[in-house]
């Protein structure tokens, strides 16, 4: 499988990882936040998962994920 890389340079994108990865583990979904950070496919399968979620705030931050990351919502469709 190839691995698309995801994260760009600069502090406001780690800093969107995190939240995500905190308010997911928070519903008892275990994030590696270096998978996510590496494989667009990882991210965008974590934020469709994000998007089913009954918390608001965890969809909206699920969104934004697959938005800045255009890669992750391609490569999503072909993560198993």
């Amino acid at each position: 499988m190839e691995v698309l890389p995801v994260c760009p340079e600069g502090d406001e994108h780690l800093l969107a990882l995190v939240d995500f990865k905190w308010l997911m583990v928070g519903l008892g979904w275990r994030i590696d936040l270096s998978r996510l950070c590496r494989d667009a496919a990882y991210l965008g399968a974590c934020a469709r998962l994000g998007l089913a979620s009954e918390l608001p705030l965890l969809r909206q931050r699920s969104a934004d994920l697959l938005h800045r990351h255009g890669a992750a919502t391609a490569a999503a469709a072909g993560f198993a």
